[in-house]
């Protein structure tokens, strides 16, 4: 198969779309050439096989938006026309956009399309590009917005090998403190004022924990970003949060590994990365989507899932999770990551994906 990838980004240590870079390798392996076009170029590390292609971002970030937009425009349509004896097969992913201004060329040209689409909102755009897609693939069924029959349910893809448990043997003192993580884009759908309104419950009662935020907000949210420090401050929760900002994705796999329970309060969507990143390092996780209830058994569902926008549940669910054996805890970690390697591991995804793309 030769393979034409449209994505928004290709960087290795982006902290939000780095992960993608083990798609590229994974999917390489399996295909006689892949060419990538992206939006944004940065670092990577792809087999000879791979040839990536920007648009433009990077280099022309400072010109205004309209001459940005028109500067990529012109590239696509470059890149499109003159690479299309080099590749057979389309894979879009998550920006339907490049469907409504390719699709109908694609279609001319006898190109095969495939459009990766995991997200709940339902929009314009995505039902403008539908039709030019021969095969739609999401991570889960609620991950795509309405019924579509050229729709295909795969998974997500965990790189289990890079997210992996620590072979270190680690021996904690009796009455430590827990150690709690929040990752993420910081931004409202993660609902960080009930997350830091449990820990005033934790507080309150003299559980001994911290909590480590790591992430940064877009522009757009910097406001609210200040809504959160600011409530940290007034609630006198300084020494018990830290925000630690961005760090790259290339760090994540250690970063996991030094806490003991991961939580995250979106509560619509699909599946958060981060949240299986957590569950394939074998870290006990706290969620509020009930999504995870096609995923996690009973008990499982009772200890690790609590009620969306409640604090009073969620602080109840971290001092039940800390209470646990460490024979109990272990269990649960073994768990999550059996979880992930049987239903959301790189391999599975990208031979499925291999299966959708050869249409």
């Amino acid at each position: 198969m030769k393979l034409l990838i449209i994505t928004q980004k290709v960087d290795i240590n982006d902290d939000l779309l780095g992960i993608y870079h083990g798609w590229v390798k994974k999917i390489a392996a399996k295909c006689e050439s892949v060419l990538v076009v992206c939006l944004y170029k940065g670092k990577y590390d792809f087999p000879e096989n791979v040839e990536v292609f920007s648009l433009g971002k990077e280099q022309y970030f400072d010109l205004p938006n309209f001459f940005r937009r028109l500067t990529a425009v012109f590239r696509f349509y470059k890149y499109v026309w003159k690479l299309r004896k080099k590749y057979d097969t389309v894979f879009v992913h998550m920006n339907p956009e490049y469907l409504i201004l390719a699709g109908w060329l694609w279609k001319l040209m006898g190109k095969k399309t495939v459009l990766w689409y995991a997200h709940y909102l339902d929009n314009f755009k995505l039902r403008l590009a539908a039709p030019f897609a021969d095969k739609i693939v999401t991570s889960t069924k609620r991950a795509f917005p309405y019924e579509i029959k050229k729709l295909t349910v795969l998974q997500q893809g965990i790189d289990t090998g890079k997210f992996s448990p620590s072979k270190k043997i680690i021996k904690k003192e009796e009455n430590s403190k827990l150690k709690i993580i929040s990752l993420g884009r910081i931004s409202p759908v993660k609902d960080l004022e009930t997350l830091i309104e449990a820990v005033n419950i934790l507080k309150n009662n003299n559980f001994n924990f911290f909590l480590d935020i790591l992430g940064e907000p877009t522009d757009k949210d910097a406001d609210y970003f200040e809504k959160i420090k600011n409530l940290i401050i007034n609630l006198g929760l300084s020494d018990k949060i830290s925000l630690l900002g961005k760090i790259s994705t290339s760090q994540n796999p250690e970063v996991y590994l030094d806490y003991d329970v991961f939580i995250n309060l979106t509560c619509t969507g699909s599946f958060d990365k981060t949240i299986l990143e957590a569950m394939s390092s074998g870290l006990p996780v706290l969620v509020a989507n009930e999504i995870y209830k096609e995923i996690f058994e009973s008990p499982l569902k009772e200890k690790l899932i609590f009620k969306a926008k409640d604090a009073q549940d969620l602080a109840g669910k971290i001092i039940k999770l800390a209470s646990l054996s460490k024979n109990e805890l272990d269990v649960i970690k073994i768990k999550m990551r059996e979880i992930i390697l049987s239903q959301h591991g790189l391999d599975g995804l990208v031979d499925k994906l291999k299966n959708a793309l050869e249409i």
